[in-house]
């Protein structure tokens, strides 16, 4: 008595596959087709959308200061939050701001990303 079933035959599979690919009528390449189709399209959506420039390649273009870098990224990291009071959300901001400026590690990623180091804002 053997253990697997090696040489004793499987399973038996249908003969007409195609019909049972989809109850819609379409055959497996119809859908394989439409699908490429939906990915073509979503990947050029994406194309357009991704033509807005980054808040990196407008420093780095000169658009920004390194302020408004630091404006923007941390608009980006808070965004999720606009659902705060302007006091609080200002507040966050704020002390994300200061770490910024003052947590080495902080400082360093900044460095490397931006080619300069960040301060503390006035005011």
């Amino acid at each position: 008595m053997g253990i697997d079933r090696i040489g004793k035959g499987g399973p038996t599979l249908p003969t007409n596959t195609t019909a049972e690919v989809g109850k819609s009528g379409q055959s497996f390449e119809a859908t394989l087709a439409e699908k490429a189709g939906k990915s073509e399209k979503a990947g050029s959506v994406g194309a357009v959308e991704g033509t807005a420039a980054s808040p990196l390649e407008k420093l780095r273009a000169g658009q920004i200061d390194l302020n408004g870098y630091l404006d923007l990224k941390l608009d980006q990291a808070t965004a999720h939050l606009q659902g705060l009071a302007p006091a609080h959300l200002d507040a966050i901001k704020k002390a994300l701001r200061e770490q910024l400026a003052t947590d080495p590690t902080l400082v360093d990623l900044v460095k490397g990303a931006a080619g300069q180091a960040p301060t503390l804002p006035e005011g």
